[in-house]
């Protein structure tokens, strides 16, 4: 990978190996580095803890290098090592150099603490539906499959439903052994992967109602917050809303958030300029307004991410339900539908001329 520019940068910094961290590794990461520095601790102390608590000698022995023998940056180290993303590694170069670094990793870490557990939500979630569709899907074709004329007609019953049973168990066993292991490499993703990131994008590219509304809620939660963040860190507003744009990683934003860069060059404040490009929603808007008027913009982008996230919440749990009804009901119908054309089939064979 080339050589990557952050904001204020007066050198760019090349990768030279990629560490991929899951959203979990990454919110402990960031944990243990916020309170080593909250705490006072050097950079040698708090990577010798992350080798203690059984990070891959790969991180630590990188980071080691980077800032103890080559003497860069906290955040140039973690670029050259690959770890954490892109945005995450901007803030922290930004807050290196504004002394706010401890803030920054802890709220770090909470971010990816929340991916990490809106994603086992999913996952989780999943889990009924999946079994569901697949005991009625797999039920339902070798019971329309199975003889039943002659298990009917058979003295022992239960002798011979038991070969059905026994492959129906067989291959629900086999479709809830393939499930674990994607909801595994779901859950443990990079939180830096040209896949997952193209795959989001795309997520959020076309509007869908009550399909992907929680991702876009998320994704203005995320630019909100990282705005707020931002501009705490010593951004301008202008270097912010590139940064908040990207961190987004919604399509939608980031196109259209150039326009109100412009007009914030033009020296227009934040909510008009918001207001002209169309980015987000006209409430939101009025509620920077209000801020920017009363002198307190960075506690009013920390309400507005705070009230994304949980409509965002809501909106996920209300879709997540209305899922496993509707899949539900479709087990129920195939089911009954199986059952009552293999009655068809037994009495139709049954009546002869």
């Amino acid at each position: 990978m080339g050589p990557q520019h952050y904001p204020s940068d007066e050198e760019p910094v090349t990768r030279q190996q990629s560490t991929y961290l899951t959203d979990s590794e990454a919110a402990s990461f960031c944990a243990v580095f916020g309170d080593g520095l909250d705490s006072g601790m050097s950079y040698a102390r708090i990577i010798d803890m992350l080798e203690r608590q059984g990070y891959n000698r790969k991180v630590t022995d990188g980071l080691r290098t980077a800032i103890l023998e080559d003497g860069n940056r906290l955040g140039d180290a973690l670029l050259r090592n690959g770890l954490l993303d892109a945005t995450a590694r901007k803030l922290i170069i930004v807050a290196e150099k504004q002394g706010t670094l401890p803030t920054t990793f802890k709220e770090l870490g909470h971010l990816y603490s929340q991916r990490h557990s809106r994603r086992k939500r999913f996952v989780s979630s999943l889990v009924e539906p999946c079994l569901l569709i697949a005991i009625g899907l797999i039920l339902a074709r070798n019971v329309v499959g199975g003889d039943l004329e002659a298990i009917a007609q058979s003295t022992d019953v239960g002798e011979s439903l038991k070969p059905l049973f026994i492959q129906s168990g067989i291959e629900i066993g086999i479709f809830a052994s393939i499930a674990v292991f994607l909801g595994l490499g779901f859950l443990h993703l990079p939180v830096e992967m040209k896949l997952r990131n193209l795959a989001a994008r795309l997520w959020l590219t076309f509007p869908i109602p009550m399909i992907n509304k929680a991702a876009r809620l998320h994704s203005l939660s995320s630019f909100f917050h990282y705005t707020q963040q931002s501009i705490s860190s010593g951004l301008t507003v202008h270097q912010a809303l590139e940064l908040a744009a990207e961190a987004s990683n919604n399509p939608n934003i980031e196109r259209k958030i150039g326009v109100a860069r412009q007009h914030i060059e033009a020296g227009n404040m934040l909510a008009a300029s918001l207001r002209h490009a169309k980015a987000v929603p006209d409430e939101a808007i009025d509620f920077i307004d209000v801020g920017e008027e009363a002198g307190r913009l960075e506690e009013r982008l920390d309400e507005l991410a705070s009230r994304y996230k949980e409509e965002a919440d809501e909106t996920f749990d209300r879709t997540l339900r209305a899922f496993v009804y509707l899949l539900r009901l479709l087990v129920v119908v195939m089911v009954i539908g199986g059952l009552m054309l293999s009655v068809s089939d037994i009495f139709s064979g049954g009546i002869g001329p």
